[in-house]
């Protein structure tokens, strides 16, 4: 397996001031840039799976990639994970004092989206897109307090294994993709593939030596019986220098 993380574009808490963060934005006129370069530079991957967070910002980062598919939606088949969030979760405020939980989007808000992206293409025909169960109609995040680091770590954790299990090729199983394996693209969030890189290199690259994680920019991994090998590294040659953010701090 080939795995792809990808920061969203610049969101509007990205451009603002910790204590305007609304608990989940669109990206930025600048954000759309991004993505449109994003978009235009992915659609020449033979892509097997793409997986996004259900906040706001990466599916609209999502959507860019679709939109440049050289055919219709369905050359991405998407799923949209519940345990792939940012840090934290969904939640109002900016400080723990004032934190509350929010809903974030819905089972049918999600679909809708996607209808909604399908309706720009000649065939109209939506892209298959696949929601964890646990994103409910009242929304992914509904009824939950701020996530606390601890948490977070332990989610992560638990997301490269499901990356593992899931995508591994055994012996004698047809997946998707080539005989080395699918190639998976996930759509996420600063903090969060911080610690999935972590928990993917633990022991073997010092975390310090990553640095921040620019919005668009693309990490890779292949993954082998032998483990994770990091090929590439916050690698954004797909924008121009006036579009790279993101790269002077650490912000979901």
């Amino acid at each position: 397996m080939q795995l792809l993380l990808i920061r969203h574009a610049e969101s509007e808490n990205n451009a603002k001031p910790v204590h305007n963060r609304v608990c989940d934005p669109s990206i930025t006129a600048r954000g759309r840039l991004q993505a449109d370069c994003l978009g235009k530079w992915i659609s020449g991957l033979a892509i097997d799976q793409l997986i996004t967070s259900p906040f706001l910002r990466t599916l609209e980062t999502t959507r860019s990639i679709l939109q440049h598919a050289h055919t219709a939606p369905r050359r991405y088949p998407i799923s949209v994970w519940h345990d792939v969030f940012e840090n934290g979760g969904c939640y109002h405020g900016h400080h723990e004092k004032n934190f509350t939980g929010a809903d974030g989007l819905g089972k049918t808000a999600i679909h809708t989206f996607f209808r909604d992206i399908a309706a720009q293409f000649p065939d109209h025909e939506p892209p298959p897109v696949k929601l964890d169960s646990e994103i409910e109609e009242s929304g992914w995040w509904s009824g939950r307090d701020r996530e606390s680091p601890e948490e977070m770590s332990e989610r992560s954790r638990g997301v490269v294994e499901r990356f593992e299990r899931t995508f591994t090729q055994q012996p004698g199983d047809e997946m998707l993709g080539t005989r080395d394996g699918p190639v998976v693209v996930l759509v996420a969030h600063a903090d969060f593939l911080r610690e999935m890189l972590f928990h993917m290199l633990f022991g073997r690259v010092a975390m310090d030596s990553i640095g921040p994680i620019p919005n668009t920019s693309v990490t890779s991994l292949q993954w082998s019986t032998m483990g994770w090998k990091l090929t590439s590294l916050n690698s954004v040659t797909h924008l121009p220098p006036r579009l790279v953010t993101g790269h002077q701090a650490m912000l979901s």
